[in-house]
């Protein structure tokens, strides 16, 4: 009996470990395929830098339209839910939907699919033409097989169809920009 117990709790640790886990083949930087994605109004061209450290995550946008330039991160955790001012969203650009002053979205994420899918989910106040709303945003970041590609998966509260954006991984030593 008592070996039981103690393979019924190595399971419930390797489980739990693995829940926690990221594909390693997450991190780095990762360049849209514009070809591939949905279209991308209001931007030319975007990279995604994605960094792990334990439960967190920062995913870093690298944005840009012509001469302008905009980079902005999310710090996630993969653990608790977490309060984040400017949590930013590659569309508010394009829509002119932006957060209040002091907006600040309740988000949570967590590892799915033993570690391949990044699943995002944020309530984030906007103001829009009426004063204030909140909308709820769903993103599964997946790394495909090989970790050469990434997909970017966007559901929104106000919008029926989904965003669908696709990456290729970059080399460690490519500095370039979009």
């Amino acid at each position: 009996m008592k070996r039981f117990w103690i393979k019924l709790l190595v399971g419930v640790s390797v489980f739990q470990w693995m829940a926690f886990s990221a594909n390693p083949d997450f991190e780095g930087r990762w360049r849209l395929d514009r070809e591939r994605s949905s279209a991308l109004d209001g931007w030319t061209a975007m990279d995604l830098e994605i960094a792990i450290d334990g439960a967190e995550v920062e995913v870093t946008h690298d944005m840009r339209w012509r001469s302008t330039r905009v980079v902005e991160s999310n710090l996630l955790d993969t653990k608790r839910a977490k309060e984040i001012d400017n949590f930013f969203r590659i569309e508010q650009r394009h829509m002119a939907v932006y957060a209040p002053k002091q907006g600040v979205s309740s988000v949570q994420a967590a590892w799915l699919d033993e570690g391949d899918t990044l699943r995002v989910e944020a309530l984030s106040p906007v103001e829009v033409s009426q004063g204030t709303a909140t909308i709820r945003s769903y993103y599964e970041y997946r790394v495909g097989e090989g970790g050469e590609t990434l997909t970017l998966i966007e559901l929104r509260s106000s919008r029926n169809n989904p965003l669908v954006y696709r990456f290729k991984k970059l080399p460690a030593n490519d500095s370039s920009r979009p």
